[in-house]
Parts: structure tokens; sequence; C-alpha cells
């Protein structure tokens, strides 16, 4: 790693983009489950290190690495992969494609790469390790000490935490997106259950689990995800904050939008009229950008949420009324999550961390009603096969 200025926490607004080839993009067949180096670091800047201030939350982790890509691709590749994100920070984890180049060209890829990200005026961190010495976690927690970070609250022992169970579950297939034959931006929006922070023990939440499923399953490997969703969120919080979360990736093929979660707790201040209008208002936003809409209805919350967990059914039903107003894809987390309650109570609790926010195992099975909701099933691929599932909350 080169010579880095440490920042200061809590950062603002600062964009890191993870690069590189296969080892980059950490997907099922290095990690299974559990986070790659992005998804770890990203945890740690975006949740540790900003204590209360949801503008902290604010810096993104954009992952563009490319499975069978080295370094000369990269920086080919340089304005898509890396420029147009418009990075303070670009991060190149070396992987296969770098040891299979010669020295002189990847001296020379290197020095190019420097100089493309000097030239956008952002700062650059390559990391190499020797094959069969690559790990996400060592990786991150290094990457984290270089810019005065704390090391990520996922430890070694939480790989093998988690057991191998058969997913059975099918859920309703809602529509169809669109899949063009060009790589394809995927932007989540919404609150911390899209944030996926600290609730998942160092496992992938649902936008990671997006982001392995489509690269690799899907074979999508140039398909980029992106997860602006920010802990504490409403939906109206996020239309005051567009400048950072939608404008700079309005581009998105594809948006997929959760809020309801926080927007139910302020009465008198946001009621359920209020949340239909910011939710339309969002979803006419990014369709006037020519983006498919995916409308989610968050999952129920336990009993011992207290009046939150009545609180938030109107505005359930807002998010089911609002997908039916403006006809775009629904996936109901809160009814299948509800018919599971009712027929297996105690499956219900083992897919949650607390009385709000799902576990791994809750992450998971949100993934695979959005996969069924939108009709991207393939039977033979992660999302039917095994899995991890936490038997801890």
């Amino acid at each position: 790693m080169k010579n880095f200025k440490k920042m200061t926490f809590p950062m603002l607004n600062e964009i890191w983009v993870f690069t590189g080839g296969s080892h980059a993009a950490g997907g099922f067949a290095e990690n299974r489950g559990f986070r790659n180096s992005a998804g770890l670091f990203e945890e740690v800047i975006r949740w540790d290190m900003c204590g209360q201030e949801l503008a902290g939350r604010e810096n993104f982790v954009i992952n563009t690495a490319r499975a069978g890509y080295s370094i000369v691709d990269i920086v080919r590749e340089f304005g898509k992969k890396v420029a147009d994100y418009r990075p303070s920070v670009v991060v190149y984890l070396s992987g296969d494609e770098d040891a299979a180049l010669s020295a002189e060209a990847l001296r020379e890829g290197t020095d190019k790469l420097e100089r493309l990200t000097e030239e956008i005026g952002a700062q650059l961190i390559v990391v190499s390790e020797k094959e069969g010495e690559r790990d996400s976690l060592t990786e991150a927690n290094r990457l984290l000490t270089l810019i005065g970070a704390g090391e990520s609250k996922a430890g070694a022992e939480d790989r093998g935490r988690l057991t191998l169970t058969q997913a059975a579950e099918t859920f309703e297939r809602k529509g169809n997106i669109v899949l063009r034959k060009e790589p394809m931006k995927w932007l989540f929006v919404g609150d911390s259950i899209t944030h996926g922070a600290l609730h998942t023990f160092g496992y992938d939440s649902m936008c990671q689990l997006w982001e392995k499923y489509i690269r690799e399953d899907w074979g999508r490997v140039d398909d980029v995800v992106v997860n602006t969703g920010v802990s504490g969120a409403t939906a109206r919080e996020f239309l005051e904050r567009l400048d950072v979360r939608y404008e700079p990736y309005a581009d998105a093929d594809v948006v997929v939008i959760m809020f309801g979660t926080n927007d139910c707790c302020f009465p008198g201040v946001i009621d359920r009229a209020q949340f239909k209008g910011h939710l339309g208002e969002i979803i006419d936003l990014a369709r006037g950008h020519g983006s498919q809409i995916i409308l989610r209805a968050p999952q129920p919350q336990r009993e011992d949420a207290g009046e939150r967990a009545t609180a938030i059914v109107p505005f359930v039903q807002a998010v089911r009324e609002v997908a039916l107003e403006k006809d775009v894809l629904l996936v109901d987390h809160f009814r299948n999550f509800t018919e599971l309650r009712e027929k297996d109570p105690q499956a219900f609790l083992s897919c949650m961390s607390d009385a709000v926010h799902p576990n791994i195992q809750g992450h998971y099975r949100m993934f695979r009603e959005m996969a069924y909701a939108i009709d991207m099933i393939l039977e033979d691929s992660m999302v039917s096969l095994d899995y991890p599932v936490s038997a801890k909350s």
C-alpha cells in the first residue's frame, strides 16, 4: 500500500471506488456469504466511524471490479470503472489476473492508474497480496488502519458461526425487469434496512447479496450495485438529500426503493398521505430519468418494537397503494414475513436481529423475495441452494 493521508472522522461525502479483478469483486465463489473487502470496509466507515451524524453515513463505497480484469483492463476502462463515480479515493485490489502480467506490464499499469487517479483529484491505494494470502477481513482491516479508522467488528470466528441449511421457500412472481445486454447500474435507496450495517455480523446485506448474485449467477460481470441507503432516513429526508444520494446515480437502470420503517415514527410530522406523496415523488423522479422501479414494502417488526409495530401498518398499505397507482413492481416483504410469522412464529423471530432490523437470515429472505418478485430466479444458482443461515440474532 502506498502512503495515504489519514482521514478525519466522521468523514462527509467521501466516495470510495473499489476495483480490480475477481478477488476485488469478491463474489460467492471466494467468500460465500461473508462480506468481501469492500463490504467489510464500507460498514466501518459508514457506520462505526460516523457516530450519530447522518451525513457521515453518506460515504458510499462502490465496487466496480470485474472478474477477468487486470490493472491493464481497469486503466483502459478507467472512465466507466472509476472516473464516472467521481471518487475521493480509489482502492485497487490486485488479484490473480495481475499475477499473469509481466513485471513491466504491471508496473506500467500501476503508474498509469496512479496518474489517472491524480488527474481526477482522487487518492489511490493499491493493495497487492500473494496468491493464497488474500483474505477479505485481513485486507479490509489493513485498509481501515491505513486511513486511521477502527477495524471491522466482524471477526474470523464469525465466518464459522453460521450453518448451511436448504432454502426451500418460494414466493410470488410479480413481473419482469428488462435486462439490457449492456452493463446495468442498480441503485438501492432507503433507510437502515437498505443500508445493511451492523445486524448481519459480517455477512452480506440484501444489496450485497444482489451484487454477488447478479454478477456471478447471472453472469452480468460488469453490472454495478450502488447502495445509498442511510440508517435513520425517511422518504422526505431522502428528497432533501438528492444531491448526494440520488443525482450522482440518476442514470441507474433500476432503482430499488424502500422507506416506511422510520417514516411511521413521526406522528404529527409525517402522516400517511405525506408519505405517499414522498414515495410518488421519488418514483416520478427516477422514472423521469428512464429508470425501472422496484418498490419494497418493509417487513413487520417484532412485538417488542412497541407502538412502531402497529404504526408501520398504514404506511405499508401506503406503499402498496403507490405501487398500484404508479404501476411499479412491488416486493411485499411485510406480507411475506407476516405469513411466515403466522405459520411459524419462531422462524419469523430467527429472521430478526432486534425488534426492527432483519439479521442475515432476514436479509437473505428479502433477497430471495425480490428475486422471485421480479422473476429473476435461477433454480440452479445460489438463490435456491444451500446458504448460511444464522442461529444467532
